[in-house]
């Protein structure tokens, strides 16, 4: 779907579910992933998604046990130029960008700056004090913040943001904790936090205690007026043959924020995947939070209670920390994943921690039917579904 002003990220295709990450040796698991799919089969789904015009270009890297075991890129990165997408092609993640501000928001509790339990008027004394909510609860989308219209012009940090998303009627969905529905404003809500406890722009805070740290060298939050090497463009498709796509429709990225405003390279994401659950970025214990379904203030699982009825196609996937989870894995620990939209693009990165497995595949054009995502985490992740 095309992204129209702020209202950005779809919510992503099912995932979710239970527990905890391997440490140490994978084991039998790790070597029954090898071959989830012939290399030949997974770039005859690439090829058959750019041949047939539903995208213009897609990089896809799977790794496994912290290392690339295949990568392909096909297509064009740019249609104007004729520039094709390789291994350096940087496209827009969307809600992909959601993990990392968890992340974030882990270290910081790590570094005891803050902790995810604590009310989020603490830091934003702009919200209402009569309903407060939990950092948790924001990153779980379980705050009840609703997503309407609270301006963009002039916008030039998540605290002016969330300012505004503070005076937004009504300002709830739901009562907090009560309920699930996915929230793009909750996450401007939480880089504001971000920039309130490290006293740095929210890009400026990622790059210092994340992408530097870990060498993500092509990952960054994007602004309009960046000239990035490699970018690739963002496309919509229109059905006809003539011209089968359109630039997409225009979107300051900047407004997208800690909901969504990165980018990245396929490399660069899995390498992230493989820093965060192979340990060396964050303590154990904070990455197994990132895995454990939410809960609603009354005990029950969060997806059991979904306020969207559009959501409700996602079955028992639940939501964690940043991560939809899947639990209908051979080993009952969950797939993490996300969907990322935004205008011009679709991704989906998704990691199976026990085995070691995990993928991302990045695509230039609005989230629509015809791309590859489904197909392709259908062949990689084979080997670890129930």
């Amino acid at each position: 779907m095309k992204i129209a002003r702020r209202r950005l990220i779809a919510v992503g295709a099912g995932l979710t579910g239970g527990m905890l990450l391997a440490s140490g040796p994978l084991g039998a698991l790790a070597r029954a992933t090898a071959p989830a799919t012939s290399d030949s089969t997974l770039r005859a789904i690439v090829d058959a998604a750019v041949t047939s015009r539903q995208v213009p270009g897609v990089a896809l890297a799977v790794w496994r046990g912290g290392q690339e075991v295949y990568s392909y890129y096909a297509g064009h990165a740019n249609l104007e130029t004729a520039s094709h997408v390789t291994a350096d092609s940087v496209f827009r993640i969307g809600s992909l960008t959601k993990q990392f501000v968890a992340a974030l928001l882990l270290k910081l509790e790590s570094q005891g700056k803050l902790s995810l339990g604590e009310p989020a008027q603490r830091y934003l004394t702009f919200l209402p004090q009569h309903a407060p909510f939990s950092i948790r609860e924001l990153l779980q989308h379980t705050a009840g913040i609703s997503d309407g219209e609270y301006g963009t012009e002039g916008v030039s940090s998540q605290l002016t943001q969330a300012e505004r998303i503070a005076r937004m009627t009504p300002l709830f969905d739901f009562a907090p904790g009560t309920a699930w529905r996915y929230s793009n404003a909750g996450y401007i809500l939480l880089g504001a936090i971000v920039e309130k406890v490290t006293a740095l722009p929210l890009a400026t805070a990622a790059s210092k205690l994340l992408f530097e740290p870990l060498g993500l060298t092509h990952t960054a939050f994007d602004q309009p007026s960046n000239v990035v090497t490699a970018r690739a463009s963002g496309y919509t498709p229109t059905g006809t043959e003539a011209q089968p796509f359109n630039n997409a429709e225009y979107l300051d990225v900047a407004l997208a924020g800690a909901a969504g405003a990165m980018r990245s390279t396929a490399h660069d994401l899995c390498r992230w995947l493989a820093a965060l659950f192979g340990g060396t970025y964050l303590p154990a214990s904070s990455v197994q939070s990132m895995l454990v379904p939410a809960r609603l203030r009354d005990g029950v699982l969060a997806g059991t209670k979904r306020h969207d009825p559009q959501t409700q196609g996602m079955g028992d996937t639940q939501y964690g920390l940043g991560f939809m989870l899947d639990a209908h894995t051979i080993d009952g620990k969950p797939v993490a994943g996300h969907h990322g939209g935004i205008n011009g693009f679709a991704a989906y990165l998704a990691c199976h921690p026990s085995s070691g497995l995990a993928y991302a595949c990045l695509c230039n054009a609005d989230t629509h039917p015809g791309l590859p995502l489904r197909d392709v985490r259908r062949q990689v992740l084979g080997p670890v579904l129930a």
